[in-house]
């Protein structure tokens, strides 16, 4: 049987500012692109059941962080902790069965699981000022020594509740952070920061995301339709 075609469509789809802008000293100090269509889920469980931490961990393939404000990492999949019973997963979206997997080696445990993959998305920031951007709207201390890679906390930025990520950085030692926002937010941010990058400079790669899928995908089709 062949199943319909649809797009899924990330939550800037409508955000089609994909441009590039020289800075008032002559650079480009941070590029900002959109790491559409993973999936998002969120757990809980009791921290204190060992068993449960460890059939998490054998079913999501990395551990679940118990260190508050940081998160584990591997293959593709990443845990950030949220609260001492609480965790976010942003995975690629290949890994379609992941809800089925975590459900069911947390059978019999006490524990939550929800796909909140269609009300969120990824927004990337990096590059040398990256740091100095987001002073522009939060108050956070993100300096390399205070704020290190592995580390995440959740705040606001331009007024926005956000999840910010301290990434690793790139292969030329550029400085990578990523944004997990709310959809509703996700284009109102994407403005604030293009306009906000205006005088360091920027290449701007957000938005005009498409993806084609098939009607059986839940995952994805979940994403093009909340």
């Amino acid at each position: 049987m062949n199943h319909p075609k649809i797009t899924a469509v990330s939550p800037l789809v409508e955000h089609v500012d994909v441009s590039s802008q020289l800075g008032i000293n002559g650079w480009r100090g941070v590029e900002l692109e959109e790491l559409a269509f993973c999936i998002h889920l969120n757990l809980r469980c009791d921290p204190s059941d060992s068993q449960a931490l460890t059939a998490a961990s054998t079913a999501l393939g990395v551990a679940l962080p118990l260190r508050p404000n940081t998160f584990h990492e591997a293959s593709d999949i990443r845990i950030h902790w949220l609260g001492p019973d609480e965790w976010l997963v942003v995975a690629p979206t290949t890994d379609i069965h992941l809800v089925d997997k975590i459900v069911s080696a947390w059978t019999g445990f006490h524990h939550s699981v929800t796909d909140i993959t269609g009300g969120q998305t990824v927004v990337r920031i990096q590059g040398d000022r990256a740091r100095e951007l987001f002073n522009h709207g939060c108050t956070l201390d993100l300096h390399h020594r205070v704020f290190k890679v592995g580390q995440c906390a959740q705040s606001l930025l331009a007024h926005v509740p956000v999840l910010i990520s301290r990434r690793v950085d790139d292969a030329n030692g550029t400085c990578r952070f990523d944004i997990v926002v709310r959809r509703s937010y996700a284009d109102y941010l994407a403005k604030w920061l293009a306009d906000s990058a205006e005088e360091i400079g920027f290449v701007n790669r957000l938005g005009n995301s498409q993806q084609p899928t098939s009607s059986n995908n839940r995952s994805q089709v979940s994403s093009a339709s909340k």
